[in-house]
């Protein structure tokens, strides 16, 4: 129904149309916090927004390679402020630490992006999962499952988006909600940015025959990021997800399974759009609440999804936004939910809230009543 739309009230911003260019100097001077930051796809962002400019705090479990790499940073990249920090995402101290940490060693004392990038997939813990064996001193039970994917990829991320959530807003004024955390941006105060990014995957949108405890835990972040979308900007915090396939030469995979999972598919992802994809989102603070898909280069006949596509053959690209008729037609539930936060935001407090709630909690016992 159309008056369950809640695209304008969850302040998401169109369906990015990934034709158009975007300017990624816009990262300069920005601090980004990246999990997982030393290796794979987080030391390629780090790399790429380093040398435009951004100061990079990297937490990392191996701190021989952390340390290292942001040594590299260091002599590579000297306009921004390079920091290692050892952090086990498991660990809530750990990542706390981290965090603090992080801020502390910020240019401007605070953290505009974090990125929830450190992740594991292990194919004998898939295995096993679904192919239980019994254990050699009891024949009528397996041994407990290797959850590992899971603590990382799940409870991990959660902890390190429940972080963001609390030090985003502590990061000046910002655009996107100026009376809330925050006041109004001067020249001697500007406003900065609040940006989460969730690193999901492929398996998040649709599922990885043989995977499942990595597909569980990448529909997790999924999950994660539709239900924060909609209601991050109440701390003036925007939240968009990275959904990249396999990502060729990521080594998530040992080369040889690699080649056997993209023989003759249409291919895995390029590690270059990943990074570009995912420095969209960091430099362009007015991209709310989306999500891009990461696969091979493709033209798609019929209609393809993504913003400033047409029926019929398409150009050939890499990245398309999903997820993206999110809060266009929203049921019933999560309708009356954001128009109460809305009511919050219009009084700039808890009134118009419980002006709402009881007015709701008044419908139901009149309507019972009749």
């Amino acid at each position: 129904m159309a008056e369950h739309n809640l695209i304008k009230a969850t302040r998401l911003s169109p369906p990015i149309d990934t034709s158009l260019p975007y300017d990624e100097t816009k990262i300069a001077g920005k601090t980004v916090v990246i999990t997982g930051g030393a290796q794979g796809l987080g030391s390629e962002f780090a790399k790429r927004w380093a040398s435009l400019g951004a100061s990079i705090m990297v937490g990392d479990i191996d701190d021989k390679v952390g340390e290292a790499f942001v040594s590299e940073l260091r002599e590579k990249y000297p306009a921004g402020s390079h920091h290692y920090f050892h952090c086990d995402v498991t660990s809530w101290d750990s990542q706390t630490a981290f965090f603090k940490g992080a801020a502390r060693a910020s240019p401007h004392g605070g953290i505009d992006v974090v990125v929830a990038n450190a992740g594991v997939n292990i194919p004998k813990a898939n295995a096993q999962f679904e192919s239980p064996e019994p254990r050699p001193d009891d024949p009528d039970a397996p041994p407990r499952p290797d959850l590992r994917i899971l603590e990382v990829n799940v409870t991990a991320a959660m902890l390190t988006a429940h972080l963001a959530l609390f030090w985003l807003p502590r990061n000046g004024p910002n655009r996107l909600n100026l009376h809330r955390n925050s006041g109004a941006a001067t020249a001697d105060d500007p406003a900065r940015d609040r940006c989460l990014v969730l690193i999901g995957s492929a398996a998040g949108v649709f599922p990885f025959g043989g995977q499942a405890l990595y597909t569980c835990s990448k529909h997790a972040i999924t999950g994660i990021f539709r239900a924060l979308r909609g209601t991050a900007w109440a701390s003036g915090v925007r939240v968009n997800m990275l959904c990249p396939y396999f990502v060729i030469g990521s080594r998530m995979f040992p080369p040889v399974a690699e080649a056997a999972m993209l023989a003759g598919s249409a291919g895995g992802a390029r590690l270059e759009d990943v990074v570009d994809a995912a420095t969209r989102f960091a430099a362009d603070d007015s991209i709310v609440g989306r999500a891009l898909f990461v696969g091979p280069n493709m033209h798609i006949e019929g209609q393809a999804p993504g913003a400033g596509v047409e029926d019929g053959l398409v150009d050939e690209r890499a990245i398309w936004d999903c997820y993206a008729e999110d809060y266009k037609d929203s049921e019933p539930f999560v309708w009356r939910f954001i128009r109460a936060m809305n009511a919050v935001e219009r009084v700039k407090g808890w009134i118009g809230f419980w002006r709402e709630f009881i007015g709701v909690i008044l419908r139901m016992f009149v309507g019972r009543g009749g």
